[in-house]
């Protein structure tokens, strides 16, 4: 079949008839601003499941990270560039438009989360203090590539679009989990998690849904709640109900002061964690007998300990993005004798906090951790301000990451983890560089605002997405 399309002719004919399509697809989509829109939307949907590993057939061939993998062959690099590429030239009279704004946009993030900037620019440079400069620089490239293409999605969609797309990528992975079982998610400690998000943005979404859509999407929801259950995960389990927990709270923190509200959720947070810690320490009670999960947290905890000691060795900046889990260089890999009691050769530490402390340093670390605290912060003047009862979304979605890379690596990676913060943390920073005085820079000062100085936003003011 490969032969048979690389035949000159037959590729030839291909290539007019693929080049007639686009054309009429480019003609079809920028005849209207509507049918542009749907399309971006369609593109970001898809981008994100194929972000989050949620791959139906070939859709994993797409991945952004297989721009840098020194595995990738060269039709599959083809490939994934032409998609990629055909995709920005048919949204680019679009993009002419909404991109107007990028030096607003840039100004900013500088202005109110400088420190997540600063992360990012560790990242670009991580290369520079490499082990494997080449390879570093290649997956930091594509790193802060599919970065910048989830800025623009935060910043162009408002906060009941960014809940669409969060609910069709959910909706989805339900879905398939049931017509196919675990299988399209991978591994039950990412399946079950997955589920338990899932089911509380399923839930979200119902609550403004019209009454002829509430009760597919509350099935849905339910659906989700159920296969955490089969995912096999206690982290999942664990999850789910400390979420649940925080719908809750949430409703509680809304009516107090933003510095009283921030304190809380501070409380809550490490409540949250000392609960995984709780099931960490008596695995063998906890989680054997109560949540029928093996014997699995045992290891984590020797790779922690050797991970920090790696750390140590290149305290300031790390090994650069990408640049310790090295297990094609046999001998000479960082990570090759990262290794469970049982032998096992671990291929990540299995905590996306520390992940992150391998490939950009103590320094980098601290600089994402202010960035989260600055989040974290801005999505509590968000709940406080916005009426709607899914204000708490972006809360939402800070704790289930806090939560998760206490145990997986989501963070440090190409993943749902590090696509649904970007998001936030985009939408975040562009709503509080419109509605929080300069007066009160958060970034160098942390100066608490009062909620009698900040009157409630209108949905209309929310609402920054341009045709």
């Amino acid at each position: 079949m490969k032969e048979l399309i690389l035949h000159p002719l037959i590729f030839t004919l291909l290539f007019l008839a693929g080049s007639v399509y686009f054309v009429i697809a480019f003609q079809l989509i920028n005849s209207n601003s509507r049918w542009s829109k749907l399309f971006e939307q369609a593109c970001a949907t898809v981008f994100l499941m194929i972000i989050g590993g949620i791959t139906i057939g070939l859709m994993n061939k797409f991945h952004p990270r297989v721009l840098s993998l020194r595995t990738t062959t060269l039709p599959t690099l083809s490939l994934t560039l032409a998609t990629y590429g055909a995709c920005l030239l048919l949204l680019a009279p679009r993009l002419n438009k909404t991109l107007k704004d990028t030096v607003y946009v840039l100004s900013s993030f500088l202005k109110k989360n400088l420190f997540f900037c600063a992360y990012i620019l560790i990242m670009l440079l991580s290369f520079a203090f490499s082990n494997i400069p080449a390879s570093t620089f290649k997956a930091s490239i594509v790193h802060i590539g599919v970065t910048l293409a989830l800025i623009y999605i935060g910043k162009q969609y408002n906060w009941k679009e960014l809940l669409t797309l969060l609910t069709w990528y959910h909706g989805i992975a339900v879905i398939l989990f049931l017509v196919f079982g675990q299988h399209h998610l991978g591994h039950k400690n990412y399946a079950g998690p997955t589920m338990a998000i899932g089911a509380i943005i399923l839930y979200l979404w119902s609550i403004n849904a019209s009454k002829n859509y509430k009760l597919i999407f509350i099935s849905l929801a339910t659906l989700a709640v159920v296969f955490v259950q089969q995912a096999g995960s206690g982290m999942g389990k664990a999850l789910l109900f400390i979420l649940i927990c925080l719908l809750g709270f949430l409703r509680f923190i809304k009516r107090l002061p933003p510095r009283t509200a921030f304190a809380c959720m501070g409380v809550f947070l490490a409540l949250a964690v000392s609960l995984l810690i709780l099931i960490t320490e008596n695995a063998e009670y906890i989680i054997v007998e109560k949540l029928g999960k093996d014997m699995t947290l045992t290891g984590r905890t020797y790779i922690w300990a050797q991970v920090v000691d790696a750390i140590n060795k290149y305290p300031l900046l790390g090994y650069g993005d990408g640049g310790f889990w090295q297990e094609w260089r046999g001998p000479d890999d960082p990570s090759f004798n990262i290794r469970t009691p049982s032998g096992f050769k671990a291929m990540h530490a299995h905590n996306g906090f520390l992940d992150m402390g391998l490939d950009f340093g103590w320094f980098g670390l601290i600089l994402f951790s202010l960035s989260l605290l600055v989040n974290i912060y801005y999505g509590v003047l968000h709940l406080i301000r916005t009426q709607d009862a899914t204000a708490g979304l972006p809360l939402i979605i800070f704790t289930w990451l806090m939560i998760t890379n206490f145990t997986e690596t989501t963070l440090v990676s190409i993943s749902s983890g590090w696509a649904f913060y970007v998001l936030m943390t985009a939408r975040l920073t562009m709503d509080t560089a419109e509605d929080i005085s300069d007066n009160a820079p958060i970034q160098h000062s942390l100066a608490f605002e009062s909620t009698s100085s900040s009157p409630p936003i209108s949905p209309e003011d929310k609402n920054h997405y341009t045709d």
